[in-house]
């Protein structure tokens, strides 16, 4: 039997726009269609037939039934659902006059997403703010950390990734501004691209580049200054999923790992590689700041990605509900005091030691901060544990995201205070973190645990679209009833997410449960296809 394809509404509007010229970016479109149209243009003849070949005469005639100057149609309800964030209790929410103190700190944060929200006016501020503490974070390296009751030690590297659809939230704008201010002020501490996982190996181990010789003087002396901070530096990539899709590559092998590993800042690491030899990595403290579009990344990721942590140490940055573009700016300012509070902040911090006669290296020196945050850091981390609890509604993918939001917060908080102290020269001998700056972090990072509840409707309702779709074609199929067991074997899908697909098409009408006659210690639960699922696919039900 031949599976019944369907176009979700969204999916056949963004089609309609596009035949007809018209601008789809902002839709929220299944991954595989905003894929498709990101990479043909129906102006070309050559991309019209393709599309054309694509769609079949079924499905174009679908799409040519829509009016592509009707108003978008609503998102399906599920979507909505996942974007639900629940509230914290009274206990760890922030007061008026917490909000307040906290509107006090952070100024070299805020000029800078004042003057890069002027660059880059179509970019959301909240990349841009990412973008900031991004910098920041490579400005610091793993000098400064502090040390937490539960005792570990918790540097303000950071991980972030802007997700947005392509052209219309102009993402690489935001991360060329970053990159701008960075080479001002302290272009040592952007590390080259990773061509394999033995050559990040080698950079992260300050091993120079065989050519080394043969680039030039300026591109050599700021290799080797930067190999003094070799695993303490960032890596700024435009597209990101292109890094996770490689992840899953022969020749890529456990660079996800290292990658998992990176973030806790180990003080060594060492690999024995084919090419290198054993290769010594001290004092990380890597910071990745990258970009991509909802269709590559739901490509790119695995379900794994969510519940082994990897996922979870990103700030999952999308754009701001209340996005605006603000006005087009008048002319270009260079950012040279932006810069040079910048580099202040990174001088201001002890240099790691060079080697000596024997190439010995003495351990970098790190500073343990003071900070007066603690009561206000339990009562936001037992609220969001309280929220993973098995008996909470929280969707599985997002619990190691909030299992981590609290350390996030001591990253951004260390990271404001380390601004302020560079901006206050003259004043303490080290940063110090004040209750202040934790309001403002718990703030920030209130912001992303939104925004990854978004990421996940945006990808969320798609895998779990597909999955149904997958259920109804295998009930036709196979004439219309089969046992759970049968489902999930015939899908090569865990039972946990194929028990939720069930209910859902359950409570939408699509199928019902049935009994079987009873086998001897076996207990067979079923369902049915009703004569709705019969012919809709998952997709377009309302």
């Amino acid at each position: 039997m031949t599976a019944t394809f369907n176009l979700s509404p969204q999916d056949a509007y963004g089609l309609a726009r596009a035949l007809v010229g018209m601008s789809w970016d902002s839709l929220q479109l299944s991954p595989a269609v905003g894929l498709l149209l990101a990479h043909l243009d129906p102006n070309v003849p050559d991309d019209l037939r393709f599309l054309r070949k694509v769609l079949g005469q079924e499905l174009l005639r679908a799409v040519l039934a829509v009016d592509p100057n009707a108003p978008p149609p609503p998102l399906p309800q599920r979507a909505a659902d996942l974007n639900i964030v629940p509230e914290l209790p009274a206990s760890a929410k922030l007061t008026d006059a917490q909000m307040q103190q906290a509107a006090g700190v952070g100024q070299w944060l805020n000029d800078y997403i004042r003057w890069a929200g002027s660059a880059a006016n179509e970019t959301p501020l909240a990349f841009h703010l990412g973008a900031g503490l991004y910098l920041a974070a490579i400005a610091v390296g793993r000098r400064l950390y502090i040390h937490t009751p539960w005792r570990q030690q918790v540097f303000p590297n950071l991980y972030l990734m802007v997700v947005a659809v392509s052209t219309y939230y102009r993402k690489s704008a935001g991360l060329s501004l970053a990159s701008e201010v960075a080479r001002l002020a302290i272009p040592h501490m952007l590390m080259p691209q990773p061509g394999s996982p033995e050559n990040f190996m080698s950079m992260l181990g300050g091993i120079l580049p065989p050519n080394f010789a043969d680039i030039p003087q300026q591109d050599r002396a700021r290799l080797e200054k930067g190999n003094r901070y070799a695993a303490q530096r960032g890596l700024l990539r435009d597209e990101l999923s292109g890094l996770f899709k490689s992840m899953g590559r022969d020749y890529m092998a456990g660079l996800k790992e290292l990658i998992m590993t990176l973030y806790d800042c180990p003080p060594y690491l060492d690999s024995n590689t084919n090419n290198k030899g054993l290769v010594v990595i001290r004092d990380a403290a890597l910071s990745i700041l990258g970009a991509a579009t909802p269709a590559e990344l739901a490509t790119a990721l695995s379900s794994s990605d969510w519940f082994n942590g990897n996922l979870a140490r990103f700030g999952l940055l999308t754009p701001e509900p209340d996005y605006k573009e603000r006005a087009a700016p008048k002319d270009s300012q260079t950012p040279t005091e932006l810069a040079s509070r910048l580099r202040s902040l990174h001088e201001r911090l002890p240099e790691p030691p060079l080697p000596d006669a024997l190439g010995e290296k003495k351990t970098s020196e790190a500073w343990s901060l003071s900070a007066d945050i603690w009561t206000a850091c339990h009562a936001y981390e037992q609220a969001l544990r309280a929220m993973t609890a098995p008996s909470s509604s929280l969707d599985d993918r997002l619990r190691a995201v909030y299992g981590r939001l609290h350390v996030q917060a001591i990253k951004v908080a260390t990271l404001l205070a380390a601004m302020d102290w560079a901006d206050d020269d003259g004043g303490l001998p080290h940063p110090k973190v004040t209750a202040a700056h934790w309001y403002r972090a718990q703030q920030i990072v209130e912001d992303w645990r939104a925004s990854a509840h978004r990421l996940l409707a945006d990808l969320g309702e798609n895998e779990e679209g597909r999955l149904e779709n997958r259920i109804l074609s295998f009930l036709r199929a196979c004439g219309g009833v089969a046992t759970v067991r049968d489902i999930y074997r015939a899908l090569r899908s865990p039972r946990k997410p194929v028990i939720e697909a069930l209910r859902a098409l359950e409570e939408d009408g699509c199928i019902e449960r049935v009994e079987l006659p009873p086998k001897p210690g076996v207990k067979s639960e079923a369902y049915r296809l009703t004569d709705s699922g019969i012919v809709v696919g998952r997709d377009n039900r309302q």
